[in-house]
């Protein structure tokens, strides 16, 4: 189905979320290697539960949650938004979710990083972009450094999943002070 793109670069695009999306999304939520390292995935949801949960979030005023599509494919492979924008203090948290196990480690996630800060920073006229990462998931570490996320501190235990804890790294990207 082709759909219009809000936002697009060479190896990915982003829409807007549709009726029809729910059901990957509900795949990606409740599969145990995409949500390895996060909160999702932590219980089983019924497709019913996804949709309510999901729509709730993604009808926020506070949030922008794009689709991500693979341009070679134009199939949807995973989502990615900025979470309870703040904007008095011009911040948000930065989430991405790559739920096709195919689309990962080919630079799309770097690129969809890119393409989100610079729509956050010159769309809607955000500060600060931050985000908390697994200390163990080094591949997603490595993306956001790439990207200019610095590291500001380590929350101990902070993460419970796979029978045991793990410490969440906080890092952030400020406008102008990138790289």
């Amino acid at each position: 189905m082709s759909r219009d793109y809000f936002i697009k670069g060479h190896k990915a695009a982003l829409r807007s979320i549709e009726e029809d999306d729910f059901s990957l999304i509900h795949r990606w939520a409740n599969d145990q290697k995409t949500t390895h390292y996060m909160f999702t995935g932590q219980i089983p949801l019924a497709a019913t539960q996804t949709k309510k949960s999901y729509s709730r979030e993604f009808n926020s005023a506070s949030n922008v949650v794009f689709i991500i599509v693979d341009m070679q494919t134009n199939n949807p492979i995973g989502m990615v938004g900025l979470y309870d924008l703040h904007f008095t203090a011009r911040k948000a948290e930065f989430r991405i979710l790559i739920g096709d196990p195919d689309s990962r480690g080919k630079g799309i996630g770097t690129e969809v990083t890119t393409l989100i800060v610079k729509y956050g920073f010159e769309r809607l006229n955000l500060h600060r972009i931050f985000l908390g990462v697994t200390d163990e998931n080094k591949a997603a570490a490595k993306t956001y450094k790439k990207c200019g996320f610095k590291e500001e501190g380590t929350l101990q235990d902070d993460i419970y999943r796979n029978g045991r804890y793990y410490d969440t790294i906080r890092m952030a990207l400020v406008r102008g002070k990138s790289k």
